[in-house]
């Protein structure tokens, strides 16, 4: 008698056993589905934009931080940040090689913000851009739209895709970000934060997208309203017109002055230094 109870009480937890692990590994194959979803929506965009086969990476699950947005570092500090700005367009991006070149010639530090579809454009140049030392890298949105006028969940799909591309081509993810047209609100700073970028805004709009914009005026914008902490945006999309044309003079004459060209992320970190002393 006693045994049979034994017995039936094995074949019942056998049973909920059973039960058990095939609901976790429903629930996993659901998850999986679901996760796999969004990736091949982004399949699609890369067979639409990219110039080249590209075999998506899965970039590790993102860390969320603490929502913060940077307009500019600390003022007691002689630095400037030279930030770039790699715009998707509607019409196939642009690459302004001589910015970069003028760039690397003169070894300064540069936060470069890139978009996911410019990315696609521009796989082997993005690539060379991850290999510069004097280089960071930053998310600037997948297609530019205005991400304020969005929904949620697309506002994450353009975050997340253009992690993906930069992690499929470099073998790295980004940190900060950089919204469109300048454009953020508490939601998206909160959804970037999510995602473990941090928004980075600029206390110095150059000016280089004006096509009336003149070498010479272009190089007064920049050095004249630099101060310390400063974050200049410019851009690298062959939508700033005279940026390269102007940069070696603009470098030179920040470096006159005596400021320390800087990236943002070097800015923040010395900052989060200085303030813990």
């Amino acid at each position: 008698m006693v045994g049979k109870v034994v017995n039936d009480l094995k074949r019942k937890f056998i049973r909920w056993a059973l039960i058990i692990a095939l609901g976790v590994t429903a629930a996993g194959a659901s998850s999986a589905l679901a996760a796999d979803a969004p990736l091949e929506r982004l399949t699609d965009a890369v067979r639409r934009y990219a110039t080249s086969p590209l075999a998506l990476g899965h970039p590790p699950p993102p860390a969320p931080v603490k929502r913060h947005v940077v307009f500019h570092g600390d003022r007691r500090r002689s630095q400037v940040a030279l930030t770039f700005d790699a715009c998707a367009t509607k019409i196939a991006s642009g690459y302004d090689e001589e910015v970069i070149r003028v760039l690397i010639e003169t070894r300064t530090p540069a936060t470069l913000f890139l978009g996911g579809k410019w990315m696609l454009e521009h796989p082997d140049q993005t690539r060379r851009l991850a290999a510069v030392d004097v280089f960071e890298l930053g998310n600037h949105s997948f297609l530019h739209p205005h991400m304020t006028r969005i929904p949620e969940d697309q506002v994450r799909q353009e975050l997340a895709w253009t992690q993906t591309v930069m992690y499929s081509l470099t073998g790295r993810q980004a940190s900060l970000y950089r919204p469109p047209y300048g454009e953020h609100d508490e939601r998206i700073s909160r959804i970037a934060a999510e995602a473990g970028l941090i928004t980075v805004q600029f206390d110095l709009a150059s000016g280089d997208p004006d096509p009336g914009m003149s070498k010479e005026r272009l190089l007064r914008s920049v050095t004249t309203g630099a101060r310390n902490g400063s974050i200049v945006v410019m851009h690298m999309n062959g939508r700033g017109w005279k940026t390269a044309e102007a940069l070696n003079d603009i470098i030179a004459e920040l470096r006159r002055k005596g400021f320390n060209l800087v990236t943002v992320g070097e800015m923040m970190r010395e900052a989060r230094g200085a303030d813990s002393n």
